[in-house]
C-alpha cells in the first residue's frame, strides 16, 4: 500500500507551522502505520471495498423536530423561507450517501461555530438517534417536496395531458364527448397526490398499454417535471366539493424494505449485487433514485412494459401496490443508495494519518485527544459522526492552538476514514 498522496503537480501553497516532533509522537504514529499496514494486508488490495451498516429509518420526518429544538432552523431555512444567515437547505440536494453528507456538516463545522458565537446559539449536542434523525430528514427533504424549485404547472400539465394523447382513453372538464375508454379524471380532483397517481399508473398500465395499441397508439414516457405537472393539471379540474380529500403520509423506507421483499422484487433486482437478475442493480442508480416522488414515479411508469413483459417470461404474477405500499416503496428505493454505503478502509488509514494522527492515536501514545481504538461509543457510522460534529469546537481551537489548518473531506473520505476506524476497533 502506499502512504503517500501522490502530486498533481499544483503549487500545494504555504506549509502549515507544525509542532516539534517528540519521540511520544513518533511511537504513535509507527503504530498508527502499523493499524494502516494490516487494513491492508487484510484488505489485500487499497480499492476493495467493505459495507458499512446504515439503518434505514423508518420515519425520515423525525428529524424536522431534531432541526427546530437543535436551533438549526436560526440559521437555515427550508424551501420556502428567506433571508436566513446559511443556505437554505430545502433547495440543496445531498448527492452520496449519508456519510457524504456527514463530510459537509465536518468541513462547515467552523463556519457554522463562528456563526453560532455571533448569534450567541450554544453549539447543540446531537446524540447518535438525533444526528440519525437529522441527517435522514435533510437527506429526504427533497423526495418531500414535488421538485425542487418547481412548483407543478397546471399549464404545463394541460399540455403534456394532450402531446401525451392521454384525452384519447381520459375526459377532464369541459370536455364535449364522455364517451371514453377511461374513467373521467375531473371527477377526481383533490383525490390526487403524487403517490395516488404513481400507485393507479402502476396498477392499471397493463390495460392502459393494451388499449394504446389496439389504437395504434405509442405508449407515452413522462419525465419527472411533466409527472409533476400533469398530477397538477389533474388536481386543478372541477370537482364535487363534498368529495374527500386523499392523502398519502410520506412512505416509511423500512416498511418499503419488507414491501420490496414481500413483492419478490428481488427476484429480478438486486441491492449492491445481494438479490436477482435480469433487473437493474437498484444500489447502482444513485442518481435516479434520489429525487422527488414525481420522479421516481415517472422512471417506475417508464419501465412498466419492460417489467410486464419480464413478469410474463417468467411466469410471475404481476405486482400491484395498495397505495400505502407505494409510499413505503418509493420512500424505500429513494433511501435504497442512502444504506448502500460501501468504504475502502486503506485509503481511511491514509488520511488518519494525514488528517486525524496530528491529535489522535490508535491504540499507543499519548496525543491532544482520545485513543480512537479504545475512545467510548464510537462502534457504528453514525455515532462517528456524531462524535465529530459535538467536539468539533474543541477540535478546532486545538487545530488553531497547534498552528494546523481545518482538515477538509472529499466526497468518500468520510466513509473510508470510518471503515477505518472501525476495522481498527473490531474486538474493542
Amino acid at each position: 500500500m502506499r502512504m503517500a498522496i501522490s502530486s498533481t503537480g499544483s503549487d500545494p501553497g504555504p506549509t502549515p507551522v507544525r509542532p516539534r516532533s517528540d519521540p511520544g509522537r513518533t511511537r504513535a504514529l509507527l503504530v498508527i502505520v502499523g493499524a494502516v499496514a494490516l487494513v491492508s494486508a487484510l484488505s489485500a488490495a487499497s480499492d476493495v471495498t467493505v459495507p458499512l451498516s446504515i439503518e434505514l429509518p423508518d420515519n425520515p420526518t423525525a428529524g424536522a423536530r431534531v432541526f427546530v429544538e437543535k436551533n438549526c432552523v436560526r440559521c437555515h431555512g427550508l424551501g420556502a423561507d428567506e433571508g436566513r444567515i446559511g443556505p437554505d437547505l430545502g433547495r440543496i440536494h445531498f448527492p452520496g450517501t449519508v456519510l457524504d453528507l456527514a463530510g459537509v456538516f465536518w468541513n462547515h463545522a467552523p463556519v457554522m461555530r463562528e456563526k453560532m458565537q455571533d448569534l450567541k446559539i450554544v453549539q447543540p449536542h446531537l446524540e447518535p438517534r438525533e444526528m440519525a434523525d437529522l441527517v435522514a430528514f435533510l437527506t429526504a427533504y427533497r423526495y418531500y417536496l414535488t421538485e425542487v424549485g418547481h412548483s407543478g404547472n397546471p399549464i404545463a400539465g394541460r399540455a403534456v395531458f394532450e402531446s401525451k394523447s392521454c384525452p384519447q382513453c381520459h375526459a377532464m372538464a369541459g370536455a364535449t364527448t364522455f364517451d371514453k375508454p377511461g374513467p373521467r379524471l375531473d371527477r377526481y380532483k383533490g383525490q390526487y397526490s403524487a403517490i395516488l397517481l404513481a400507485q393507479v399508473m402502476w396498477n392499471h398500465s397493463p390495460e392502459m398499454a393494451s388499449l394504446m395499441r389496439g389504437r395504434g397508439m405509442t405508449f407515452p414516457r413522462l419525465t419527472g417535471v411533466e409527472m409533476a405537472d400533469l398530477l397538477a393539471y389533474l388536481q386543478a379540474g372541477n370537482v364535487n366539493d363534498k368529495q374527500e380529500r386523499v392523502y398519502f403520509e410520506p412512505g416509511s423506507p423500512r416498511r418499503g424494505r419488507d414491501v420490496f421483499a414481500a413483492k419478490r422484487c428481488s427476484t429480478c433486482h438486486s441491492i449492491a449485487g445481494v438479490g436477482g437478475k435480469g433487473g437493474p442493480d437498484l444500489g447502482a442508480r444513485p442518481q435516479e433514485l434520489v429525487g422527488s416522488v414525481s420522479a421516481i414515479a415517472a422512471l417506475m411508469w417508464n419501465h412498466s412494459q419492460a417489467m410486464t413483459a419480464e413478469f410474463a417470461r417468467r411466469g410471475l404474477p404481476r405486482v400491484t401496490f395498495s397505495g400505502g405500499e407505494m409510499a413505503d416503496i418509493i420512500a424505500y428505493l429513494y433511501f435504497v443508495n442512502y444504506a448502500n454505503v460501501r468504504a475502502k478502509p486503506d485509503h481511511g488509514g491514509v488520511l488518519f494519518v494525514d488528517k486525524c494522527s496530528p491529535c489522535h492515536t490508535l491504540g499507543g501514545g499519548k496525543q491532544v485527544g482520545p485513543d480512537l481504538q479504545t475512545a467510548a461509543g464510537l462502534n457504528d457510522p453514525v455515532a462517528i459522526m456524531a462524535a465529530m460534529w459535538n467536539h468539533s469546537s474543541a477540535m478546532e481551537q486545538e487545530l488553531r492552538k497547534h498552528g494546523f489548518p481545518w482538515p477538509r473531506l472529499e466526497p468518500g473520505d468520510a466513509a473510508d476514514l470510518t471503515a477505518f476506524l472501525l476495522t481498527s476497533r473490531v474486538g474493542k
